[in-house]
């Protein structure tokens, strides 16, 4: 991956639904090289999916948590497995330190997210989890 990927990557993290018009003109290339280094991340798997961000207004009405998760062992295969079938999860990433991953998440309601966390508490390999309500958040740009 060179600059341009790597630029061209920033762009779409602020704004996936950016044209490669725009994309091109920002990064000054042509719209076809855009295209084709967009195709190219796709197929690399480097880019995995498009997606939304929803308006703070949405947001308010949403539950967004996150949870801390011991794992009983050191693969974490079953576990990831599972946590592709629970629509709720947004993200998770592997950690240092007591806790194996954290696990990033939006409900519909508090006895939404208390159900989310009594299932991912109930899979065979979680040993422990530590749940925190996000509160408020701001962009650090």
């Amino acid at each position: 991956m060179d600059d341009l990927d790597q630029q061209l990557l920033l762009l779409l993290e602020k704004d996936s639904r950016s044209s490669a018009a725009d994309l091109a003109r920002q990064l000054g290339v042509s719209r076809g090289t855009v295209q084709n280094r967009i195709d190219k991340l796709v197929h690399q798997g480097t880019i995995e999916r498009f997606t939304i961000e929803l308006g703070r207004s949405d947001i308010d009405f949403q539950v967004s948590a996150f949870a801390l998760i011991q794992l009983k062992v050191g693969d974490d295969k079953v576990v990831r497995a599972a946590f592709r079938r629970i629509p709720e999860i947004m993200a998770v990433s592997t950690l240092s330190g007591n806790f194996d991953l954290v696990v990033e998440l939006r409900c519909s309601s508090l006895s939404r997210l208390d159900e989310v966390i009594d299932h991912i508490r109930s899979l065979g390999d979680v040993a422990g989890t530590q749940s925190h309500i996000r509160l408020r958040s701001w962009q650090n740009s």
